[in-house]
C-alpha cells in the first residue's frame, strides 16, 4: 500500500467531499453542497477526480458511512463499490466522525446528535477513533451525559446545529467531516486494524438496529390477538 492512488468519498452530510491521494500526497480535494441530491452531484466530481488517475489504478476506496444521512451514505457506498469493482481494490467504510478535524487532533470527544423519535445519541471518540457503540438517550440523560463529558474536559462535537440539541450552558463544536481526513483516519490504524476493516463490507452507520419485517408464517390469516 502507499504506492498507488486512493480515493475517499464523504456524502453522509449535506456538505460532501471527494479526495484523491497519490502515495502520501492529496492531489484532488473537492467539497460540494450535496443536500438532497448526492446521487446527481457525486458522479461528476468522481469523474473529475478519477481523471487524474488516467491509466493508473486505485488501490483503496474509503467511504464515510455516517452517522448522518442514510441515503447520502448509501450513495457514497454504491459509488465506492463501483470504483472498487473497476479497479479490483478493497472498499472500506469508516465512520464519518473520524473525518472531523477535532477528532483527528486526538483529543477525547463526545459526539452528540438528534436521533429523532424523541431520542438523542452520544458516541465517544478517543485517540482519533470510535470508542464504543452509540448510546440512545432521552433528553434528561443526554444532557447529563454531555455535562459529565464536559466536566472531564472532553470536547463536545456535533454534525448539526446546537439548537437541535437543546444544551444551554454547554459549548458544542459544530464540524463537517472531510474526505481528506478519512485518509488520516486510515493511515493512523495498525496493519492489523486495516486488514480487519478490509474484511467488513461497508454499510451506513446505524444508530439503531435496522428494522426488518419478518415474513408471516404460513399463508393463512393472522390469528386475532386483540384479546
Amino acid at each position: 500500500m502507499g504506492e498507488g492512488y486512493r480515493i475517499a468519498i464523504e456524502t453522509s452530510v449535506s456538505h460532501g467531499s471527494v479526495a484523491l491521494c497519490l502515495k502520501e500526497e492529496i492531489i484532488f480535494n473537492r467539497k460540494f453542497e450535496a443536500g438532497r441530491r448526492p446521487s446527481e452531484l457525486l458522479p461528476r466530481i468522481l469523474r473529475e477526480a478519477l481523471g487524474h488517475v488516467g491509466s493508473g489504478s486505485v488501490e483503496l476506496v474509503l467511504i464515510g458511512t455516517g452517522p448522518g444521512s442514510y441515503n447520502g451514505a448509501r450513495v457514497g457506498i454504491a459509488a465506492g463499490q463501483g470504483i472498487a469493482i473497476v479497479h479490483q481494490c478493497p472498499v472500506v467504510g469508516i465512520s464519518s466522525l473520524e473525518g472531523l478535524a477535532v477528532v483527528r487532533s486526538g483529543v477525547p470527544c463526545l459526539a452528540l446528535g438528534d436521533a429523532r423519535r424523541g431520542t438523542f445519541f452520544t458516541l465517544e471518540l478517543m485517540e482519533g477513533k470510535l470508542a464504543g457503540s452509540p448510546s440512545l438517550l432521552e433528553h434528561p440523560e443526554f444532557r447529563q451525559r454531555a455535562g459529565v463529558a464536559a466536566g472531564r474536559d472532553w470536547t463536545l462535537v456535533s454534525l448539526e446545529g446546537p439548537e437541535r440539541l437543546d444544551l444551554p450552558g454547554h459549548e458544542v463544536l459544530v464540524e463537517v467531516p472531510s474526505a481528506a481526513l478519512l485518509f488520516q483516519a486510515w493511515e493512523e490504524r495498525s496493519l492489523e486494524e486495516q486488514q480487519k476493516l478490509r474484511e467488513i463490507p461497508p454499510e451506513p452507520f446505524y444508530l439503531r438496529a435496522p428494522h426488518i419485517t419478518q415474513p408471516r408464517r404460513g399463508s393463512g390469516p393472522e390469528p386475532d390477538r386483540s384479546h
